[in-house]
């Protein structure tokens, strides 16, 4: 009797094993089959965003961006035969490319200046300034406030920094420094873009009051709040800009020669994200995308995580 019990616990627990083990692989192919199929719903939704943002600029003789343009809305619980799609495009030129403080090995600077201005506006230490541009190049030189190798090594733990362009704004949180809150105050206002054909250039009609602000001393906070028009700003190109009431008389030529490098209405890359929920699990995606002449996007990179914080 008791060898007959023990061969049964042996045989109950060999095909428990075997049956967990095929929930385990079932699981496993099942899961797979899932990611599978929403990676290829993704990249439907950025052939959708590809489409739409082409469109935008067929219809748009002057090829500008604002808020108010229809790509903003994306597209919210869209249902195919088993998965509910949603997906929406942010652009990022409304806000300051860090990586234009270096631009093809030397400091950028009317982009120096301005974002020293910004930080400023921000009560941010303008210092920061200096020490993203060592963070950038390749020397260990230290700019005047800046931090090279020698600063970073000896912290603990000891890291180097990148020689390279920002891949992410969080980069940021690793400059000597720069704290939490630091941080927190200021990335609403930045971004990481390449900048391999030049500096980007920020859109006009979706900077923020702050930014606007910081184009110029003569520009206050009222003035750059009458510009911001409560987020409905659609200025059709520079010039209309610089004619609109609050600062038609307030800036002169010299002036608006120095903000126009700085400066466009269109937003030329975007942040895609897309959300496909199937038997109830989410899969979710994020690319950076280029926008082309003729408006369409192009993908950068694709991530997990969002380019944006």
């Amino acid at each position: 009797m008791l060898m007959a019990l023990v061969m049964l616990a042996i045989a109950s627990s060999l095909a428990v094993g075997i049956w967990y083990n095929n929930q385990l692989s079932l699981a496993r192919i099942s899961n797979l089959q899932k990611s599978y199929q929403a990676k290829h719903y993704s990249q439907g939704m950025l052939l959708w965003a590809s489409d739409i943002l082409r469109e935008d600029y067929t219809q748009d003789e002057n090829q500008h961006d604002s808020s108010l343009d229809p790509w903003q809305q994306g597209i919210q619980g869209m249902l195919v035969e088993d998965a509910v799609l949603s997906g929406t495009l942010v652009g990022l030129n409304g806000r300051f490319n860090v990586n234009n403080l270096v631009i093809n090995g030397a400091v950028s600077e009317p982009h120096m200046l301005y974002f020293k201005r910004l930080l400023q506006a921000l009560e941010l230490d303008v210092n920061l300034a200096d020490k993203i541009v060592d963070w950038i190049d390749v020397d260990q030189v230290p700019e005047p406030n800046g931090a090279e190798d020698f600063v970073y090594l000896a912290k603990s733990p000891s890291y180097q920094t990148s020689s390279s362009y920002f891949k992410h704004v969080q980069e940021l949180s690793l400059l000597d420094g720069f704290s939490a809150d630091d941080y927190a105050q200021l990335s609403p206002y930045v971004s990481a873009l390449p900048v391999q054909n030049g500096a980007t250039r920020m859109n006009v009609n979706t900077m923020p009051p702050v930014m606007l602000s910081a184009l110029h001393t003569q520009i206050s906070k009222e003035m750059a709040l009458r510009l911001y028009q409560e987020g409905r700003a659609d200025h059709l190109t520079v010039n209309d800009f610089f004619l609109d009431e609050p600062i038609k008389f307030k800036l002169d030529d010299r002036i608006k020669t120095s903000i126009k490098p700085l400066i466009s209405t269109q937003t030329l890359y975007l942040q895609a994200s897309s959300l496909v929920q199937m038997e109830g699990s989410d899969f979710v995606m994020y690319a950076l995308l280029a926008r082309t002449a003729a408006g369409s996007a192009q993908v950068i990179s694709r991530s997990l995580s969002p380019y944006l914080p």
